[in-house]
């Protein structure tokens, strides 16, 4: 039973469908309303997204660690805030948490579409997904397996993910995917209210999914400087496959650097706040994976 979720938006301040989906719901309550459960509205980065800022000191989205959150060492504006939103929407780990559900809202400037980024697996965040598939059938599901523990905000909580649509600049409202993200939050909801009444979904016995397999860093001279870029054949290829000697980047001087390796699937390419993180794009396998009923 799903008694309390958390729409969370601004985990990153410059990413601003979130930022204006919360503060529409904030307004206008009754339209994230249902009769089974309680939905709370959280801006997270209030500083960041008052500066349109990323983060202020370090990225909220990867504080959420156990360590992290245990470490009263750690005094960045970040760090501290993991700690204050973890006693509002957890305890992470503790038997009974605030929030049994949490959906946190993200935009990206990579060509990913309509997408959830799952990590906090478990039977009803995949029944989940599978509904939200079901009803936006371009929707694509991306299981990030790139920490060794879980970061995410959506960690908190049992059940949760993340919404990742694009392309969007930073700092740019798109009205096409607003509506996008509104309208998948809404059926994500209706789920909810679905499953806690123990109502029979038709549900599919598996869903297609994007499993992270590697990340792909830019080449680099000696010094740590980019001396190529994604290649315009590339570029905007989101969940596509690549192949041996597909063209993966274009060096400076004009010189095509190709692919080598298993045929994956690209995601989150050339993604501009992924330059710090020293990665150009994920890779990805394509599989089905079956629900447990």
């Amino acid at each position: 039973m799903i008694k309390n979720v958390a729409i969370t938006g601004g985990t990153h301040g410059n990413e601003l469908t979130g930022v204006y989906l919360v503060k529409k719901w904030q307004k206008n309550p009754k339209l994230i309303k249902r009769n089974s459960f309680k939905t709370i509205t959280k801006l997270m980065n209030i500083q960041a997204i008052k500066e349109i800022r990323r983060y202020i000191d370090q990225d909220l989205n990867r504080s959420f660690s156990l360590n992290d959150l245990s470490n009263d060492k750690l005094d960045t504006y970040e760090a501290k805030l993991a700690k204050e939103i973890n006693i509002l929407l957890g305890k992470k780990g503790t038997p009974n948490p605030n929030m049994d559900f949490i959906v946190d809202l993200h935009t990206t400037t990579a060509n990913m579409g309509l997408s959830i980024v799952v990590s906090n697996e478990n039977p009803t965040t995949w029944r989940a997904i599978a509904y939200l598939c079901k009803m936006e059938p371009k929707l694509k599901v991306y299981r990030w397996r790139g920490d060794i523990e879980k970061t995410f905000v959506d960690s908190i909580a049992p059940n949760g993910f993340a919404i990742e649509v694009g392309a969007i600049p930073q700092g740019v409202l798109r009205a096409d995917l607003f509506l996008q993200t509104e309208m998948l939050v809404y059926h994500l909801l209706d789920f909810i209210e679905k499953e806690n009444k123990k109502e029979d979904i038709d549900l599919p016995n598996e869903i297609e999914i994007y499993d992270h397999e590697k990340l792909v860093d830019y080449p680099r001279d000696r010094s740590g400087d980019i001396v190529a870029m994604v290649h315009q054949d590339r570029q905007d290829k989101d969940y596509t496959l690549i192949k041996e000697n597909d063209p993966l980047f274009l060096s400076l001087d004009g010189e095509t650097i190709g692919y080598s390796g298993e045929h994956l699937y690209t995601l989150f390419v050339n993604e501009s706040a992924y330059y710090e993180k020293g990665f150009a794009m994920t890779l990805a396998r394509k599989r089905r994976v079956s629900l447990v009923k």
